[in-house]
């Protein structure tokens, strides 16, 4: 009797599970990926707009005004919500300074948050 070379139609089965196995693994891999990669550009780009913010406080491109401040504005092809709480810091000569940027959804969904100090105007 001849033996023929080859696999079998079990072998070809058990072979065909492992790598639809791996495909939806790999594949589910692929969008939580896809799905973390937004996120984290999403959050970049409001650390950028709360530290912008805070530098244009500090350089005096923007007068510091006490209280909670929030405006709508655009950066990077998306709407933004920036709010900014001034406030007295502990040395007279400083003021406190919080920085928060959200996502304007329903409810806002806040991506960055800062805080330092600036001088105090004279």
């Amino acid at each position: 009797m001849k033996r023929c070379e080859g696999f079998t139609l079990l072998e070809v089965m058990v072979a065909l599970a492992i790598f639809a196995t791996l495909s939806v693994a790999l594949y589910s891999a692929a969008g939580h990926i896809a799905g973390n990669n937004a996120g984290l550009t999403e959050r970049s780009l409001a650390q950028w707009l709360a530290d912008n913010r805070l530098n244009e406080l500090r350089a005096g491109m923007r007068e510091p005004q006490r209280g909670y401040r929030q405006e709508r504005i655009a950066f990077a092809g998306r709407q933004w919500l920036l709010g900014t709480e001034v406030s007295a810091a502990p040395d007279p000569r400083l003021l406190e300074v919080k920085v928060d940027v959200a996502v304007p959804n329903d409810p806002p969904l806040t991506r960055a948050l800062l805080s330092g100090f600036i001088e105090a105007p004279r």
